[in-house]
């Protein structure tokens, strides 16, 4: 099955978030799997924040290079996914956000601040990642 946002060999929901295109590679829209696909439940939900697009925007312009090679866009998207699901799509959680409330204050969030207020290290990322090692064949 082909997510729906895939018509005509356009993906839909590059017109709602045009930044996404930094963060994905697309393999999940001709697959079964395109209803994991973060910017896929973020398309068809009722709700959005109102700053979503600044934030998805200000992680593409600054987050080092180094980081997004580091975590492949797959990794990249589930990470954000709980935040994107638990706050940024639900009208009440969105308001409490601590980048949300600076962005409406007109201030730029710094990039290590999370929905929850806390500040996070780019190594913290690195660190928890799994790192699977194949032996020789």
């Amino acid at each position: 099955m082909v997510c729906p946002l895939y018509v005509d060999f356009t993906r839909m929901c590059i017109n709602k978030f045009p930044e996404v295109l930094k963060f994905t590679t697309f393999k999940t829209c001709e697959s079964e799997q395109y209803v994991d696909c973060p910017v896929y439940e973020i398309c068809t939900s009722d709700f959005c924040c109102d700053c979503m697009n600044n934030c998805i925007k200000q992680y593409s312009e600054k987050l080092p290079k180094f980081l997004l090679n580091l975590l492949n866009s797959n990794e990249a998207a589930m990470a954000v996914k709980d935040v994107w699901t638990n706050t940024c799509l639900s009208p009440e959680k969105s308001k409490t956000c601590a980048r949300y409330k600076l962005f409406s204050k007109g201030e730029i969030p710094p990039l290590n601040l999370m929905a929850d207020g806390r500040r996070i290290s780019p190594f913290d990322l690195i660190f928890k990642r799994k790192q699977i090692i194949h032996p020789p064949e």
